[in-house]
């Protein structure tokens, strides 16, 4: 239903704002993105994602807290999804919230996603990349308790799962990497196992893993660069909207379309 031409804006500057208690540890949001459905250029709504990888028995209030601050906030449509990251029972794993006080009653439910109770065939199976994360993490929670010899083993199938994946979903190397180095920190091997599974990485693919990384390292690099220009372009627009500069002025000194300049500047009379 989304539309993906249309790059999701990250809100996440914007939610901290919102939080109940931005300094206590289970008061920190994750993450709120803005996206555009299919059906309508101006049609968007708001995704709320809390990824939950400890026991908190308040999670499903503080839920509803970021609900309602959201909804008072932009007026729009919420789309909520809890990621539960670790192997926990349905006692802290909570689906909704609800508040019931002398009549007065609520009830707030969101979508879950237990990466715990995926079915591993489905994700060997599936088109979407996204997968092989969910099956790193998974095997990760099994790993948690495996002596160093399984923990080993797990990493070598996840390495040959990942294999497999690039030929048939046709991974481009970015993509390949990044999902590699996502299992490889998954797993933590002692320094003995580990160097046994970097002697495995060598041989894999005649060892273009280890060149895919230097060529990402210089990419990273790059980008790096490319975002400090970005964001300076942006602090010079945001200052010459505070001194009232026409629009056209600002196009002029800094590139920036007129779409970029009126969404700083819509951010800039929220803040």
């Amino acid at each position: 239903m989304i539309d993906w031409d249309k790059p999701p804006d990250d809100l996440d500057k914007e939610f901290q704002k919102l939080n109940p208690d931005g300094k206590s540890r289970d008061r920190e949001a994750d993450v709120l993105f803005k996206v555009y459905l299919k059906n309508g250029s101006e049609q968007w709504i708001l995704v709320h994602i809390e990824v939950q990888g400890w026991k908190d028995t308040g999670f499903a209030e503080r839920m509803f807290q970021y609900f309602y601050r959201i909804f008072d906030a932009y007026d729009k449509k919420i789309f909520a999804l809890v990621i539960y990251t670790e192997d926990y029972s349905e006692t802290y794993t909570p689906l909704r919230y609800e508040y019931n006080f002398f009549g007065t009653k609520l009830s707030y439910e969101y979508n879950v996603y237990k990466i715990a109770e995926q079915d591993e065939n489905e994700l060997l199976q599936s088109t979407n990349p996204f997968a092989f994360v969910i099956l790193a993490a998974k095997k990760s929670l099994y790993g948690k308790t495996a002596a160093q010899p399984t923990k080993l083993e797990l990493k070598k199938q996840l390495l040959r799962v990942l294999t497999a994946m690039k030929d048939r979903l046709q991974l481009d190397k970015k993509d390949l990497l990044t999902l590699f180095i996502f299992m490889d920190h998954m797993i933590k091997l002692e320094s003995h196992y580990q160097k046994e599974f970097n002697q495995e990485i060598k041989n894999w693919e005649g060892g273009t893993m280890i060149t895919y990384e230097d060529e990402l390292k210089q990419e990273a690099r790059e980008e790096g660069r490319k975002e400090g220009r970005e964001e300076g372009k942006i602090e010079i627009t945001r200052n010459l909207i505070k001194l009232g500069a026409s629009l056209d002025f600002i196009k002029k000194e800094t590139g920036f379309s007129e779409k970029k300049i009126l969404e700083i500047k819509e951010k800039l009379e929220k803040e």
